[in-house]
């Protein structure tokens, strides 16, 4: 199984709620980076991690989909 279904997988079971509306880069199972922006998430995880291909997505408001 590569890295990117393995982040997939967690990311769909995490308990995420903390991060509700916040955009989220995961690496090994870890959230690494969150903010507002994909931008400046793609950011911080380029500096921090510039080896690394992160999972990218943003944590919807479980409100936002009823």
């Amino acid at each position: 199984m590569n890295n990117s279904y393995l982040n997939y997988e967690w990311f769909l079971k995490e308990d995420l709620s903390r991060y509700a509306d916040k955009w989220l880069a995961i690496i090994d199972r870890k959230v690494v980076a969150s903010g507002n922006t994909v931008n400046k998430v793609i950011k911080q995880v380029k500096k921090e991690y510039p080896n690394k291909r992160p999972f990218i997505t943003k944590v919807r408001n479980k409100l936002s989909i009823l």
